[in-house]
């Protein structure tokens, strides 16, 4: 059997000052009024399970107003064996991450996989997945990989890095402070993390286009849908190109060849979606790509991850609100927060545990709460 949360344990997170929530495998609904704390406690799962959250980059903006720290503890239940596992943050000091009480001293390899178990999360803002920019899609994807790979995220890191400060010698080049003969260096360092990015990408692009594909038929209808990944330059042509480009480069100060001007394309019957598609589909395609990162890890690791989905169901129909609910039925573990349990079937809620959210508290809601209309 796959991991799942069993318990987590909020301290000075978000509008939480402290709050424990009991969950259980399957689906999980956390119901109760906006701006109560349901997606903060989503936000809390996937902070206590990567070590950081997908809402924000920025570690100090978790911690409760007034406050000086965040802990965010879970129990991770696998088989017969349970791991705990714990995130602490003060602003100033160094981010603190444990499994069984012992430090885990990098966040890349407590992200893939260290805590035992790997979450795909939804938010309402990641439609910008779909309808942002490439820099929005390049991230997803890069997130993806880099939850199975701590050596691909170490990469994504320096790569970065390695184009900011080739940037600053262009320019330093551009206004005659440095000579272009320096630049060599820094290509060679470009061009080797930027291979590691290219290949890891490139070899995902097939399976997520082939996942992609099995739920946008699902969610949508029989349109053929498709994901690509777009290339400034392929892995075997980058280092030329980059050499080609030095002019162009040094002229404008910037880096014009690379993995950072990269896209992943998502097309719906040949139009991109991204340019041209309706709030609707840049939604469903959203929902679909998470969909198809869940496949891309369980088949990978042979694992099942859990999913938190933030009010996902609220401006779908009836047929496809019963479709996910099916698949969140399915999984191993799904946390799923609503306004409105009137989006599950009552069916579909007798096999759920079901918290309420209301003022940074959580609680149990009986199921004859929930037959009786809460």
């Amino acid at each position: 059997m796959s991991a799942y949360i069993r318990a987590v344990r909020l301290v000075n997170f978000r509008n939480y000052a402290g709050a424990t929530a009991l969950l259980a495998p399957g689906l999980n609904v956390l119901v109760g009024e906006n701006a109560q704390g349901k997606t903060n406690l989503l936000e809390a799962l996937a902070f206590a399970v990567a070590g950081s959250s997908p809402r924000t980059p920025s570690d100090s903006e978790v911690v409760r107003w007034g406050e000086s720290f965040v802990r965010v503890e879970a129990r991770i239940a696998d088989g017969r064996h349970e791991r705990r596992v714990a995130v602490g943050y003060a602003p100033g000091s160094k981010k603190r991450l444990t499994v069984d009480g012992a430090s885990v001293e990098s966040l890349a390899r407590y992200a893939a996989g260290a805590a035992g178990v790997r979450a795909v999360t939804f938010f309402p803002d990641d439609i910008r997945v779909v309808k942002g920019a490439p820099a929005d899609r390049r991230a997803f994807l890069d997130a993806l990989l880099s939850s199975l790979r701590p050596a691909y995220a170490r990469a994504v890191a320096e790569y970065s890095k390695a184009i900011q400060q080739r940037n600053q010698l262009l320019r330093r080049i551009r206004d005659g402070i440095s000579s272009e003969r320096t630049l060599a260096t820094w290509d060679r360092k470009v061009v080797e993390l930027g291979i590691e990015l290219l290949v890891g990408r490139s070899a995902a692009a097939e399976p997520l286009d082939e996942h992609f594909r099995a739920s946008m038929s699902a969610l949508y209808g029989p349109q053929k849908a498709a994901v690509s990944y777009s290339h400034s330059a392929p892995p075997e042509d980058y280092a030329e190109a980059l050499r080609e480009a030095h002019s162009a480069d040094i002229e404008r100060g910037v880096t014009s060849v690379g993995p950072h001007r990269d896209d992943l394309r998502i097309l719906l019957d040949g139009v991109d979606l991204t340019t041209y598609g309706s709030q609707g589909q840049q939604r469903l395609a959203t929902l679909a790509l998470k969909f198809a990162a869940r496949d891309y890890i369980r088949n990978a690791t042979g694992q099942d991850p859990i999913l938190l989905f933030d009010d996902v169901m609220s401006e779908l129909d009836e047929r496809r609100r019963a479709y996910l609910a099916g698949c969140f039925l399915e999984s191993t573990q799904a946390i799923i927060s609503t306004t409105n349990l009137k989006y599950f079937e009552p069916g579909v809620l007798r096999r759920a545990r079901i918290l309420s959210i209301s003022g940074g508290s959580i609680s149990q809601t009986t199921k004859s709460s929930v037959h009786n209309g809460l």
